[in-house]
């Protein structure tokens, strides 16, 4: 299996993975949620964590790292050009492919179900985040 990820990132970073329910734990860890409906034995791109600057240039590729495997199937992280989905100041970056890390989700041939990945996502600027996909695969 390769080096497996997926994403979520702080307020300096943006990333399409993670953006439903965000909390911060008791170990000061941002954890962030999504539910994801996918379809079964199709690899379906999960999102992309990167990191950027103010001008839309990458300050770094995130390291992302699986806490928790899938059950029903496995997940790959890759190192690809991605677009990001900025938000307020990042916005400007939406049509700028940049460097990132990009997880992709495929369930295990006939499985219809519940899977769950649990992911963390490191940046060199010492940003720590913990996400949670909730996977519901459907035929």
């Amino acid at each position: 299996m390769k080096k497996a990820f997926i994403l979520p990132l702080a307020a300096m970073c943006v990333s399409a993975a993670l953006a439903g329910c965000t909390t911060t734990g008791p170990d000061g860890l941002t954890h962030r949620q999504k539910n994801l409906t996918v379809a079964s034995g199709e690899r379906t791109k999960l999102g992309a964590a990167l990191s950027l600057n103010p001008d839309c240039s990458a300050k770094a590729v995130p390291e992302v790292r699986i806490r928790e495997a899938p059950k029903h199937g496995k997940v790959e992280s890759l190192r690809e050009l991605a677009f990001p989905s900025g938000k307020g100041a990042y916005k400007k970056c939406s049509g700028i492919k940049v460097p990132a890390t990009v997880g992709y989700y495929t369930s295990d041939k006939g499985f219809v179900g519940k899977d769950r990945i649990v992911i963390r996502t490191s940046d060199k600027n010492g940003h720590v985040d913990e996400g949670v996909l909730n996977i519901t695969v459907v035929e």
